[in-house]
């Protein structure tokens, strides 16, 4: 179930939220973006952690030693999703934290060297995201496709 949480929050904030914070930000949006984030972040943030934990757990106690070709796919979903958690924690979450403090001090008039401090931020967010979304996605395709594998 963490594992489902965890890619729907990634999925959801990389394909719709980011994007539409792109496109509509001097609307306003990046502020309504901050509070989704805030929600969602340690709601996904938990989930991932369980995530990992578990498939460490599980990982060591029914496949030590598999070197068949559905353990090679099962490790490189769990090295992806290791991955995607280290990419959020230390380049994603950062990132989105001070972006949501520097959006949130701003206001309507604020100085161009934060303007643009932000659309850097605001860019190394979605990147990161992106990035994290692409390792997810591969992590859940080779979860989904381990146990099949072996039968192509």
């Amino acid at each position: 179930m963490a594992g489902v949480i965890w890619a729907g929050t990634t999925f959801v904030m990389t394909v719709v939220i980011l994007p539409m914070m792109a496109r509509h930000g001097a609307e306003g949006f990046g502020r309504w973006t901050g509070i989704i984030a805030r929600r969602v972040g340690p709601i996904s943030g938990i989930s991932a952690l369980l995530t990992v934990l578990s498939g460490i757990y599980l990982f060591a106690a029914l496949h030590p030693h598999d070197a068949s070709t559905g353990g090679l796919v099962l490790k490189i979903g769990a090295v992806t999703a290791l991955l995607s958690l280290i990419t959020g924690f230390l380049v994603g979450r950062p990132a989105g934290i001070k972006l949501a403090e520097l959006s949130q001090s701003a206001g309507s008039s604020a100085p161009p060297d934060l303007v643009e401090r932000i659309a850097a931020l605001g860019r190394r967010a979605t990147l990161s995201a992106r990035l994290v979304a692409i390792l997810l996605g591969v992590s859940v395709l080779s979860m989904a496709l381990f146990r099949y594998i072996g039968a192509l």
